[in-house]
């Protein structure tokens, strides 16, 4: 059909004498019509839909606000450093170098809350304090806490003894409460580095699971003085179970990772056991 907004009969179909279609028009009109003179206001136009704020988040205002993404394990953190009004996208720069395009939706997921010890702006003068404005009432309200980044994998490994019999168990019988000592190696007799101290319990009618929770607090060596909370399921039959690691403090806190756990010996007999132990935490 012509755009141009001049009145015609349809070409590959002849409408019957004295019905004529109107361009832009979703029906026909019968007993003719005026003549009327061409203006661009018989032009159908495409009117461009309103981008939504739900859907582009705050646009420029985000330039200069920093991103931290988890990928394959590892964290990212990169800056917001162009909006393009056009398509509503967000342009991301880590620090590795890489780069890559977000919607809202994706840039939400990643953005950190400002810091609130800064007080620089970036280009677009957003300032790094919130501010809000009440019964016409100006006032500046500092953000809740400034957001901890990650700055390195820490990666422990020692030897867990867990044992129930002799004149020094390390294990009491109830849900079971235990003290164990962590070692470098896998020998009693090898340095101790800190304890398991905490609880686990059977937790499974249909398998060997265990629920556990407890502190692995180390007392000697770089991270003395620092602990790591262990909590989740220890299904005992597998050959390597992991676990999250939720917490920590000292030199872990903030952290959070995961451990994984396999069977170095087990005396049918007395019940004892040696467990090797890989602790990877983020912190």
């Amino acid at each position: 059909m012509d755009s141009t907004g001049i009145i015609k009969q349809e070409a590959s179909q002849p409408l019957p004498l004295e019905i004529y279609e109107i361009p832009g028009e979703p029906a026909v009109v019968i007993n003719g019509v005026p003549d009327e003179p061409q203006t661009d206001s018989m032009i159908a136009k495409d009117e461009p839909k309103p981008s939504s704020a739900a859907t582009v988040g705050c646009g420029e205002w985000l330039e200069g606000r920093e991103v931290r993404k988890f990928f394959l394990g590892q964290y990212y953190s990169g800056t917001v450093t162009k909006f393009d009004k056009g398509t509503g996208w967000y342009m991301v720069e880590y620090e590795d170098g890489d780069s890559e395009e977000l919607d809202w939706s994706e840039l939400e997921e990643v953005l950190l809350p400002m810091d609130t010890k800064n007080s620089n702006t970036n280009g677009s003068g957003l300032s790094s304090r919130v501010n809000m404005v009440k019964h016409d009432e100006k006032r500046t309200v500092k953000a809740p806490y400034q957001a901890h980044k990650p700055k390195k994998l820490t990666h422990l490994h020692f030897y867990f003894h867990d044992i129930v019999s002799g004149a020094k168990p390390t294990t009491a019988i109830v849900a079971v409460v235990i003290d164990d000592p962590l070692t470098v190696g896998p020998e009693i007799t090898s340095e101790e580095v800190g304890r398991a101290q905490g609880m686990y319990a059977s937790a499974d009618q249909k398998s060997f699971g265990l629920f556990v929770a407890f502190n692995l607090v180390f007392t000697k060596g770089e991270f003395a003085g620092s602990t790591a909370s262990l909590y989740g399921r220890n299904p005992v039959m597998s050959k390597v179970r992991e676990m999250p690691i939720i917490a920590g403090t000292g030199a872990f806190r903030f952290g959070r990772g995961y451990a994984q756990a396999r069977t170095f010996t087990f005396n049918t007999t007395s019940g004892n056991a040696v467990v090797e132990y890989n602790v990877y935490i983020w912190h």
